[in-house]
């Protein structure tokens, strides 16, 4: 996280002391800034929801993954995810007070603004519904231990039968749960597409705006093109029809 944002011009210099001189050299470079946190906290979330993943599927009394799940490891990461969001927050502020200082029409500026704005908030979104079930499972799994701790004086008394139920109906829980967790890496994979096609549209949607509002003499071209083709069209439509109705009348004599 470091790497990719602490040399950035962000935390080199506060924003009220940069007086920006070229709007346009700015707005660049802001989304170049947008585009590397995004992919950035892509990143994070990924490895976050794998986190969440493994933390479901591990049994209880299994230590292996207790240094790669543990709290500090969830907060850290958790930390610095946020971190991210909020940098990517002040990158899309600073954006939108660049768009109205930008020369000539900030049609696909406003556009591509818009969509930073919503990728923000879709990961936005995406982070918290990860932390909830990451703590859920931890408070699931503290009630257990508490319930097991609670009972170990009683369990000896129970018979062998009613234990095995109660393992049976464990190992069920368990198995719904890291079916849960599939479904949502594949569903996590999927938006990861979905994302990726998204900002595909969006580089073609600025690129043929940003066509369009340089070169408008190319609209005014393509449309006196259309309509010279629909003079042409009822030209010869016309003609046709009175070809036709001379011919009617010849052969109606």
């Amino acid at each position: 996280m470091n790497r990719s944002f602490g040399n950035s011009p962000l935390l080199q210099t506060p924003p009220t002391s940069r007086m920006p001189t070229n709007p346009g050299s700015d707005w660049e470079d802001l989304r170049k800034q947008a585009r590397q946190h995004e992919n950035e906290i892509d990143t994070k979330l990924v490895s976050f929801s794998k986190l969440c993943s493994n933390y479901a599927s591990h049994d209880l009394n299994d230590s292996s993954l207790s240094s790669t799940t543990s709290p500090p490891s969830f907060e850290g990461m958790s930390m610095e995810i946020e971190k991210l969001l909020e940098r990517l927050s002040d990158i899309n502020k600073r954006m939108s007070d660049v768009v109205p200082s930008l020369l000539g029409p900030n049609s696909a500026a406003t556009h591509t603004l818009q969509r930073h704005n919503e990728i923000l908030q879709d990961y936005r979104r995406e982070f918290e519904r990860t932390k909830t079930n990451i703590r859920n499972i931890k408070n699931r799994e503290d009630r257990l231990l508490n319930m097991n701790t609670n009972n170990s004086d009683t369990t000896t008394g129970l018979s062998s039968r009613r234990q095995d139920v109660y393992l049976r109906e464990m190992n069920h829980l368990n198995s719904s749960h890291k079916l849960i967790d599939t479904n949502l890496e594949m569903a996590s994979a999927l938006r990861k597409d979905l994302f990726n096609q998204k900002k595909y549209l969006l580089n073609i949607t600025t690129k043929v705006s940003t066509i369009a509002n340089r070169f408008p003499l190319v609209n005014n071209v393509l449309q006196k093109i259309k309509m010279k083709k629909r003079k042409d069209s009822l030209v010869l439509g016309t003609v046709i029809a009175v070809c036709i109705i001379l011919l009617l009348l010849y052969s109606l004599r």
